[in-house]
């Protein structure tokens, strides 16, 4: 089994060896052929991610000392706000989550039960924090100018100004390349983050000679450069796999074979995950009482990605994209499908239908259109 693995694992670095550098032509095409390209799906560099692929000799999950063994992953957790990664501890990124209401179809709990007051170092967490969120839809008609939106409004706050800010997740590749180049933490042989780059060693197969692959931060996050991220991300996981073969061998060898540990629920206690899913960040927050889970939420990438606007009106990462990218579509006002709009939605990769609701400058309806396609895949 082990054997087939290698060999499939072989075939497929074999394939990223051919198939990144193609990517990388075709988004430089791209760019030259359609000058102003780099401005469709831009914002502001604002992005989280909440690390992935644990290294067991350090990660013991307690909160703790969940900063220490958080550096340790092979995918570097962090935030970067403007191009600057301001952390990369697990326990600020958990502390600084907030979730904000303004424009979904919910009760706000601000003056319900607080259930968690203090983490476990002691110190305080918001009301607004996951642990001390309560969930009470209120369905209502769906109103542009009010509450429109079923997702609610993820936000984290920048301690050195206040600011609640809307992370993305650039599509989950975008910003665990970002964070691992500037964090500089990782260093396994067939990866290693430089600081201002990425070098992936895919090493020699019977058909390909060894190949190193370069991922570069660019100069802004837009749809291309989410896109050629997700490309270069799978090159990354294939490197990384021949590691992790490596180290599962001189554990097998060694015979460490247990592939999991006792654990038992305890009466009073609560907890929080930190992870990556395909399409970025990925936590749990969890108050158990009496042996039961008194109050859990979890944060996939979505609500961070699909955000509506909260209530200081700041939109989320799809509606702030889309806000005055550039059209390049040549079809004319009846044959209009929102290509580029679609684009720059689709580059953060959504599990969500799409949506385009486009005004004209004196806030006059043009179209309105709902798309169910919008979560199928894209090339």
């Amino acid at each position: 089994m082990f054997t087939d693995f290698l060999t499939r694992l072989s075939k497929y670095a074999e394939f990223m060896k051919r198939v990144v550098p193609l990517h990388d032509d075709l988004f430089d095409f791209i760019y030259q052929a359609l000058p102003g390209y780099e401005r469709v799906g831009e914002r502001r560099t604002l992005l989280g991610c909440w690390g992935s692929f644990q290294d067991p000799e350090h990660c013991d999950y307690q909160y703790r000392t969940m900063g220490e063994w958080g550096r340790k992953m092979f995918v570097t957790p962090g935030v970067v706000i403007d191009g600057e990664l301001v952390t990369t501890d697990l326990v600020d990124i958990n502390l600084n989550m907030r979730i904000l209401l303004g424009s979904s179809f919910y009760e706000d709990w601000a003056g319900g039960e607080t259930f968690v007051r203090e983490d476990p170092l002691g110190n305080p967490i918001d009301q607004r924090h996951p642990w001390n969120q309560t969930t009470t839809p209120v369905p209502q008609k769906r109103d542009f100018d009010d509450k429109y939106s079923w997702v609610m409004s993820p936000r984290w706050v920048d301690k050195r100004t206040g600011e609640e800010l809307a992370l993305d997740t650039g599509g989950g590749p975008l910003a665990r390349l970002w964070v691992t180049a500037l964090a500089k933490l990782v260093d396994i042989g067939y990866v290693e983050a430089t600081g201002e780059s990425v070098k992936i060693h895919l090493p020699r197969t019977s058909r390909l000679p060894q190949t190193e692959l370069e991922w570069h931060i660019p100069e802004r996050a837009n749809a291309l450069e989410r896109d050629r991220a997700r490309t270069y991300f799978q090159a990354y996981a294939a490197a990384a796999a021949y590691y992790f073969c490596e180290r599962a061998l001189e554990e097998v060898n060694a015979g460490r074979t247990d592939t999991w540990a006792p654990f038992e629920v305890p009466d009073e206690a609560i907890g929080c995950g930190f992870h990556e899913a395909v399409r970025g960040v990925l936590s749990h927050h969890m108050v158990i009482r009496d042996g039961k889970i008194a109050n859990y939420h979890p944060y996939p990438p979505t609500p961070w990605n699909a955000s509506p606007r909260d209530y200081h009106g700041t939109p989320g990462p799809y509606e702030d994209a889309v806000q005055g990218t550039p059209l390049f579509e040549e079809n004319g006002p009846d044959d209009f499908k929102g290509i580029d709009i679609m684009r720059t939605v689709r580059s953060f990769d959504p599990c969500l239908p799409c949506g385009v609701h486009m005004f004209t400058g004196n806030g006059r309806t043009l179209r309105q259109m709902h798309s169910p396609a919008g979560s199928a895949p894209h090339g």
